[in-house]
C-alpha cells in the first residue's frame, strides 16, 4: 500500500532530438517557432545533450539556461512576501494587488517535471495573474524529485492548502473564493490535491485550474504517438516520469495519475488550458470529458497553435498573449462570479485558437 505520511485535518529541438515535422490543420505560431529556435542555438552552443542522458543536477543547469529567454513580468502595483511554512519549512511566496478589498485566491504550483523549478521560475507568471485576474496569488514551493520522490510534492502542496485556507485573511484574501491549480506537473499535483481533499471528507476550493496538465502515466495516446516534437517530447516525459515515480504501479496511483480515479464526483469545477502542440494535450481533453461525465462543471481553453509551456512565453508570443489575457479574463470571472458563469455558460466548451 502507498505510504502517504500522516492525513492531514480536512532540425534538433531544445534538447537534442532531430524535429519531426507533422501537418497539422493549423501550424505552429511563427513567433513561438523562432523564439524556440533561439534557445535552440543556445542550448547547442552549451553543448546540451538530450535530456534523457542528464542527470538531474545537469537538467537544472541548462532549465535555468533556458529560462533567460523568457522576458519577466512587469510587477509594478504587486506587493511579494515570502515565508516559509509546516515542520518542513516549504517555501512560498505571496503576490498581492495594492488595495484593501478582499480578494480571491489562487493557490499556484510551478512546472518542471516535478525534477526542477521553483518561485522564481514560476515568479512572472504569478505576477502577471495577480494583476491580470486581479487576485492574491500563493506560489507554492514542493521538494523536487528524484531526491524526494512521490508523494513528497504532493504531501508539501496539502500542507501549504492548508496552511493558505487558514491564514489568506492576512493579505486579504477571501477563503470563500479559492481556487487550486498549476501549470504542467504543478498542475498535476493540483489535480492530486483535490482528490485527496476529496477522500478526506470535501474539497474545500471552488475551482481547480489546470494548465497544460501531466493526468497520467501513460505515453500512448495519438497526441504522444503524433511525431512533432517541440520543446516537450515523449522521451522527456519518460525521463520526468521516471525520477518521480520508483515504478508502473506506483505511477498508477490516482494520486500521481488523477485520470486514473474511480471517481471525481464532488470535485470543484475545472478551468482547463491545453496546446495542440502537446504531448499532454489528449489526456487533458480525456480529464474534461470524464468529469463532464460525472456531473462537474467544465470550461476547457484549448489553444490550437501552441505548445507546452506556452504560458511563460508571455511578452514575446503575441498568440502566447492572446492566451493568456483569455486565460486570466475567465480564472477572475470564475472566482469572482462563479455561480453566476456557471448558469451563464455550458457545462462543457472547448475553444479552439
Amino acid at each position: 500500500m502507498l505510504n502517504l505520511g500522516k492525513s492531514l485535518n480536512w532540425k534538433r529541438t531544445l534538447f537534442g532530438k532531430q524535429e519531426r515535422h507533422v501537418k497539422r490543420n493549423h501550424p505552429i505560431d511563427q513567433d513561438l517557432s523562432d523564439l524556440l529556435g533561439r534557445i535552440r542555438e543556445k542550448m547547442m552552443e552549451l553543448k546540451h545533450p538530450p535530456l534523457e542522458e542528464l542527470t538531474p543536477e545537469q537538467s537544472r543547469f541548462f532549465y535555468k539556461e533556458a529560462r533567460t529567454f523568457f522576458n519577466p513580468f512587469e510587477s509594478d502595483g504587486i506587493q511579494t512576501h515570502n515565508v516559509y511554512v509546516g515542520e518542513g519549512n516549504i517555501p512560498v511566496r505571496i503576490y498581492q494587488p495594492a488595495g484593501a478589498e478582499e480578494l480571491p485566491v489562487f493557490l499556484f504550483m510551478h512546472g518542471g517535471g516535478w525534477v526542477f523549478g521553483d518561485l522564481d521560475s514560476a515568479d512572472s507568471l504569478c505576477t502577471y495573474f495577480a494583476k491580470n485576474a486581479e487576485c492574491l496569488v500563493i506560489s507554492a514551493g514542493y521538494r523536487l524529485a528524484p531526491e524526494h520522490p512521490f508523494p513528497a510534492a504532493l504531501q508539501d502542496v496539502m500542507v501549504v492548502a492548508q496552511w493558505a485556507l487558514q491564514n489568506v485573511r492576512h493579505w486579504n484574501g477571501n477563503p470563500a473564493q479559492m481556487a487550486i491549480g498549476g501549470e504542467s506537473s504543478g498542475a498535476n499535483l493540483a489535480a492530486a490535491a483535490v482528490l485527496w481533499m476529496k477522500e478526506l471528507g470535501s474539497c474545500p476550493f471552488q475551482l481547480q485550474v489546470l494548465i497544460t496538465p501531466v493526468l497520467r502515466h501513460q505515453f500512448e495516446t495519438d497526441s504522444y504517438q503524433s511525431g512533432y516534437a517541440f520543446n516537450l517530447t515523449k522521451e522527456k516525459m519518460e525521463w520526468f516520469w521516471n525520477h518521480y515515480v520508483t515504478d508502473a504501479r506506483q505511477g498508477s496511483h490516482p494520486f500521481a495519475s488523477p485520470l486514473n480515479a474511480k471517481s471525481h464526483k464532488d470535485v470543484p469545477p475545472l478551468l482547463l488550458v491545453t496546446a495542440e502542440y502537446d504531448p499532454l494535450r489528449d489526456e487533458g481533453f480525456q480529464y474534461a470529458e470524464k468529469l463532464k461525465n460525472e456531473g462537474i462543471h467544465v470550461k476547457h481553453l484549448h489553444y490550437s497553435q501552441l505548445v507546452h509551456s506556452f504560458p511563460n512565453m508571455i511578452g514575446q508570443v503575441k498568440s502566447a498573449d492572446s492566451a493568456m489575457i483569455e486565460l486570466a479574463g475567465t480564472l477572475k470571472t470564475m472566482l469572482r462570479d462563479r455561480f453566476l458563469f456557471l448558469i451563464e455558460n455550458e457545462n462543457y466548451s472547448r475553444i479552439e485558437r
